[in-house]
């Protein structure tokens, strides 16, 4: 009972941190005005607090991990939404598919870049 309790309470605590973060990412888009979306900002302060050392890796692993298995749940939404524009992707699908493809092998290419800079 002990050891459920240890890891329900462990990943209320990851979440709740992950939240937090979330929410100071809001704040800081309605502060700012900025068209940016408040998550981006949320995960841009978490990744400066995990690489700080302000929160360890450890203690976010019970709802990350969670979060990280079940994600292609969050993409159902995504697929029933497009559903509804079945007839405008239909009209649009060279220039869409072009755009996927090209913006792909751009973010490759220089990510490959950035990596072989970096590691020498």
């Amino acid at each position: 009972m002990m050891k459920i309790s240890s890891t329900f309470t462990n990943f209320l605590k990851s979440a709740a941190i992950i939240l937090i973060f979330l929410y100071l990412g809001k704040g800081i888009t309605a502060i700012s005005g900025l068209p940016i979306p408040g998550a981006i900002f949320g995960l841009l302060l978490l990744f400066l607090a995990l690489n700080l050392r302000f929160i360890r890796y450890h203690t976010m692993l019970p709802a990350s991990s969670f979060l990280l298995s079940n994600m292609t749940l969050f993409f159902v939404p995504v697929g029933v939404g497009l559903l509804q524009y079945g007839a405008l992707l239909s009209q649009h699908w060279l220039a869409i598919t072009a755009s996927s493809v090209l913006s792909t092998v751009v973010v490759l290419l220089v990510v490959g870049h950035c990596y072989q800079r970096l590691t020498k």
